[in-house]
């Protein structure tokens, strides 16, 4: 792959924690760490936590159209990693490199930029275990591999039709869980995963060995934007940000999912983007993501507080047995769609402003709980 020895000597030394780096009192690094774990778990951070965020826009001289949604959308999950409710992860443990950061027309980051980010687990992953969790954000134009249903890759900012230069994501997710060297690995790839039979995805450069005993206890939450073969989208939305359609789904979910127990798991994380998908797509026709879990394993991802529910019930005016109902939260996203199984049902909900309808009528209704302990539409 092309190289370029300028822009990795920055990239280096932007890089927070690297082996064998001292700071600027001449502490030796695995001191430093230690005392960033130490304050981290002052401020009650997740210290054993780590994430790697990329965002393209820019692809000069691709022939690629130029996005809009990326970087923004990489800078909006990067605020979501930051916040004390969201993922909590210490400013030291994340990595980012955005087409932001560069000129325009600079046809940057490189593939080598990209897979540097990669580097410090991959060297210590030969080694052992690494941290508790990974997540992993990319946002740009991708594809997936003609011969391998699975494999997806990010094409870097140089990407040329005759030369696509590329980074393998889901190859170093694999590699990473094959040898174990985070608890969790959480993936999210907002991009496009289509198939070129003149682009196949190449193998990233990493050591070879067969992974370690372990590797089937890894828990991992895998979500694309689409499926193999299929076309991410993004639009402008009403707060006038451009924004990949997945991600503000996505970020939505994070913030809202009504948890189970004190947790928002990954299932009730799975099926929240599901259902409220479509309320994001606007007027755009998208495809559904796809999103792999292992219901047996799964992955908390934040623990919020259950607030008490209230029973509301609901006389619909007419009924047939055909109805089916559609409940909004407050921001009119929806939260459920239920074929209607009597005239008169009882919901639980937590306090809230909600929106009920009857789908494909006008008949709908506005309340507030727990100001409505029954309602009619």
């Amino acid at each position: 792959m092309l190289f370029h020895h300028t822009c990795l000597k920055r990239m280096k030394n932007r890089m927070k924690t690297r082996p064998n780096q001292q700071n600027l009192l001449g502490q030796p690094n695995q001191q430093k760490q230690q005392v960033q774990q130490e304050q981290s778990n002052q401020r009650g951070q997740q210290s054993q936590h780590h994430a790697i965020v990329v965002g393209i826009n820019s692809y000069p001289v691709s022939g690629l159209a130029a996005l809009q949604g990326p970087v923004n959308d990489a800078k909006d999950f990067l605020g979501w990693l930051r916040d004390p409710h969201g993922g909590n992860v210490p400013e030291a443990q994340i990595q980012s490199i955005l087409s932001s950061d560069f000129a325009q027309d600079a046809a940057l980051p490189f593939p080598n930029q990209i897979e540097i980010l990669f580097e410090p687990f991959i060297t210590k992953g030969v080694q052992g275990r690494y941290g508790e969790r990974l997540y992993i954000f990319v946002a740009g134009h991708g594809f997936g591999d003609p011969g391998d249903m699975g494999t997806t890759a990010l094409y870097a900012a140089n990407a040329r039709k005759m030369f696509p230069w590329h980074v393998a994501i889901t190859d170093y997710v694999d590699w990473l869980r094959r040898h174990a060297v985070f608890d969790e690995i959480v993936l999210f790839m907002d991009c496009c995963r289509t198939v070129n039979a003149y682009h196949e995805v190449k193998e990233p450069q990493y050591p070879t060995s067969k992974g370690r005993t372990g590797a089937d206890q890894v828990r991992y939450f895998f979500a694309f934007a689409v499926g193999r073969g299929r076309i991410a989208r993004e639009r402008r939305f009403e707060d006038g940000r451009n924004s990949g359609i997945f991600t503000r789904t996505l970020l939505h979910a994070l913030e809202t999912t009504r948890p189970q127990h004190g947790k928002v798991t990954g299932q009730l994380l799975k099926n929240h983007i599901h259902n409220s998908l479509e309320s994001f797509a606007g007027n755009v026709q998208i495809d559904p993501p796809v999103i792999r879990l292992d219901s047996q394993q799964d992955i908390t991802f934040v623990h919020r507080k259950s607030a008490q529910t209230v029973p509301v019930q609901v006389r619909l005016a007419s009924y047939s047995g055909t109805e089916i109902f559609l409940l909004s939260d407050g921001n009119f996203q929806k939260i459920r769609e239920e074929r209607v199984a009597a005239q008169t049902f009882t919901l639980e909900l937590e306090p809230g402003l909600y929106k009920i309808a009857v789908k494909n009528t006008r008949r709908q209704q506005i309340f507030e709980v727990p100001n409505h302990a029954e309602i009619a539409v």
